[in-house]
């Protein structure tokens, strides 16, 4: 992938504004993720552990109370500064999954929940996971299901691809769903040269009050699907609007909305 949509991505991750409201919007969904991936990686007290793509934290901060020493990175400033400021006792640097400040065979497992798919080359950032792990270390990562799936993404795409356009001139990036199939994973896994890949299906739900407030948080608090959303014109955007609303509704319980956003978390093996 070109550098264009490095550029691009980390942009959008660099605002401040993204941030937090990926935070605010996302985290409840996102955060439900972290116990498969925390036994994926079969960390103890006293393993030292890398929280890759880490956002706001929440990983690195899973890990750390299990006994880790645990260290978050992430190539937006904005996100190492709200890592920092939610949680005081974890140390943040700033750093690329695809070339990752540390040496080889630093850490006894590296974590990734939902960065994958925001990498221009995940073949990249597997192999520099599989670098700066020790032998027989863990590798576990945390995406978004495939669209068969992943209900919530899905229907979002599916919405844009029916009433406005998908072609809207982003810089080419991987397939927003590629990391999640499991078939892809341990092809990609593989090729790192991982060993003992397995899968694991997370029946995530996110739950709101409003069907406009999925919208909306995708809007304020992404990147690539922020953007396709802000190119549409005003009336497709509208539409697009309504046809959520529409498919939003079918997931009504006692009043609030549970749309199924189904993840999974793949693991690999360093060989000894």
């Amino acid at each position: 992938m070109s550098d264009a949509f490095r550029d691009f991505v980390l942009a959008g991750w660099d605002d401040d504004a993204v941030a937090i409201s990926y935070h605010r919007n996302f985290s409840e969904v996102t955060s439900g993720c972290i116990p498969a991936l925390i036994e994926a990686a079969a960390i103890t007290r006293g393993h030292k552990v890398l929280d890759v793509a880490c956002g706001a934290g929440y990983v690195a901060a899973a890990a750390r109370d299990r006994g880790a020493e645990a260290i978050g990175v992430d190539f937006s400033q904005a996100q190492v500064r709200l890592a920092r400021q939610t949680y005081l006792d974890v140390r943040f640097v700033e750093g690329d999954a695809e070339d990752l400040p540390f040496g080889d065979g630093e850490f006894d497992a590296v974590l990734n929940a939902f960065g994958m798919l925001h990498v221009p080359n995940p073949d990249r950032a597997s192999a520099e996971a599989y670098r700066v792990l020790k032998a027989a270390g863990r590798f576990a990562y945390a995406s978004w299901h495939d669209a068969t799936k992943c209900v919530l993404f899905s229907m979002v795409y599916d919405a844009i691809r029916e009433h406005g356009s998908l072609d809207v001139g982003l810089p080419a990036g991987p397939n927003f769903f590629s990391c999640g199939a499991v078939d892809y994973a341990v092809e990609m896994l593989g090729r790192a040269r991982f060993t003992n890949i397995s899968a694991s299906e997370i029946p995530l739900v996110w739950r709101v009050s409003s069907p406009d407030i999925i919208l909306d948080a995708i809007s304020s608090g992404s990147v690539r699907t922020a953007a396709v959303l802000k190119r549409q014109s005003p009336e497709d955007l509208e539409a697009v609007r309504a046809s959520l609303r529409e498919r939003i509704s079918s997931y009504e319980q006692d009043g609030s909305y549970a749309v199924p956003a189904t993840a999974c978390v793949i693991t690999g093996r360093k060989p000894q």
